[in-house]
């Protein structure tokens, strides 16, 4: 039997027009460093949404697999980590873009 694990649900390929039943998400890890794009979750805030300590959202480690897989929804995020959240992954993803670009 696999581990549970938390992750933070980003969209759907129905958000996207398609017809397949994938999701888009990043993982939530509570043994993880915390960097540059990542979003730190004090264990205040961590209890607040259902998780058991102190955790990081990996905003850099984006993952598509089958909606099939999830298991329950656990919470929605604070307004404030939503919003950190949105502009580190936009800040990640326009660096990695303008990478991209060099090559």
């Amino acid at each position: 039997m696999e581990k549970v694990r938390p992750v933070l649900v980003i969209g759907n390929d129905a958000n996207n027009n398609l017809q397949y039943v994938d999701i888009h998400y990043v993982i939530i890890s509570s043994s993880a460093e915390c960097g540059e794009y990542d979003v730190f979750i004090d264990e205040e805030q961590a209890k607040k949404i259902g998780l058991a300590r102190k955790s990081v959202i990996k905003t850099t480690k984006v993952y598509t697999g089958s909606k099939t897989k999830l298991g329950a929804k656990i919470a929605d995020l604070p307004v404030d980590i939503k919003k950190e959240f949105i502009e580190k992954y936009k800040n990640y993803q326009d660096n990695l873009i303008s990478k991209f670009n060099e090559f």
